[in-house]
């Protein structure tokens, strides 16, 4: 029963984070407040991002409204929440942080709005009565950080940390205990990561840090950093990616421009062609930097398009 009452829980934060991806605007982050003095050693990926005054442009209700349409799942889940706990997903949902190494075994924090653990846990029950038809009773007990979630007579039990009154943290898999523990058994991001997540404007509407190594084209790739903005109906985002040497940054930049040319020439008269006009690379030291803009309410009109350009 217990997997049952937290799927359209997860299906429904999962669908809120990606179109929070789509949108963002500027707001201060409680999930990366609460988590960043417990970073895994091993995590190699940050993410972050707030809906705050998001949800009143074009491109979240778009990217919301596409996302519902097209994942059912998605659909139902926010329904079944707003029915049965009178809490609306995208609205509840104030901003989020994912910490992971190479992809794998994300830990996610969120940071709420109007939300506790008393009203989540009145929320988890009301949940399972919905489905069962039964009065449901969920217990809590917390040692460390982790707080054990069961049900009377059943043997599943969900795992989850409240990091603090307003922010739940959890795995991908909220049934093992051992995931979360080891996910939160850390201190501030050290080495690279640190470096990295160090240069981000973690307040603002999407934000990243990512220490991975790779090669390509010869080119040897060290990390990056970058963020999306939100000022005056326009989104901008900036990526600056580490590279090996200053060589390597130059090389990459133009390269970059090389293949920003032939993108202009395929988007002229497009609906992209705005945006792709905005894209500047440039290097300077170790870094590339890549930079461009969308108006808010654009991103939907470039749809038919992107496939043709990109």
């Amino acid at each position: 029963m217990m997997r049952a009452m937290i799927k359209p829980v997860a299906v429904a934060v999962v669908a809120s984070a990606l179109a929070l991806s789509a949108a963002n605007a500027e707001a201060g982050s409680k999930s990366w407040t609460a988590v960043k003095g417990s970073i895994n050693p091993k995590a190699n990926v940050i993410v972050g991002g707030s809906f705050a005054a998001v949800r009143s442009t074009k491109l979240f209700s778009s990217a919301l409204q596409l996302l519902l349409t097209e994942e059912h799942d998605a659909q139902e889940a926010f329904t079944l929440i707003k029915d049965a706990c009178s809490i609306d997903v995208p609205t509840a949902i104030a901003d989020f942080t994912v910490v992971m190494k190479d992809g794998d075994d994300p830990l996610v924090v969120l940071g709420l709005d109007g939300v506790d653990e008393k009203k989540a846990l009145t929320c988890l029950e009301a949940i399972g009565s919905k489905q069962t038809g039964n009065p449901v009773k969920v217990t809590g007990k917390k040692k460390g950080k982790v707080t054990t979630y069961s049900i009377p007579g059943e043997k599943d039990k969900l795992y989850f940390a409240w990091l603090a009154p307003d922010v739940l943290a959890f795995t991908e898999d909220p049934n093992q205990k051992g995931k979360l523990e080891k996910a939160l058994a850390g201190k501030a991001a050290k080495g690279d990561l640190g470096k990295l997540v160090a240069k981000v404007n973690s307040d603002a509407p999407l934000w990243a840090a990512v220490a991975m190594k790779e090669k390509e084209d010869g080119m040897q790739i060290n990390g990056g950093y970058g963020g999306v903005e939100l000022a005056g109906g326009k989104f901008t985002g900036t990526v600056h990616v580490v590279m090996g040497s200053d060589a390597d940054a130059q090389k990459a930049a133009a390269m970059g421009t090389a293949g920003l040319g032939e993108l202009k020439q395929k988007a002229a008269k497009t609906s992209v062609a705005a945006f792709i006009n905005s894209v500047t690379i440039s290097a300077a030291g170790l870094e590339l930097t890549v930079t461009g803009a969308i108006a808010d309410g654009d991103l939907t009109k470039m749809i038919a398009d992107l496939d043709r350009v990109f």
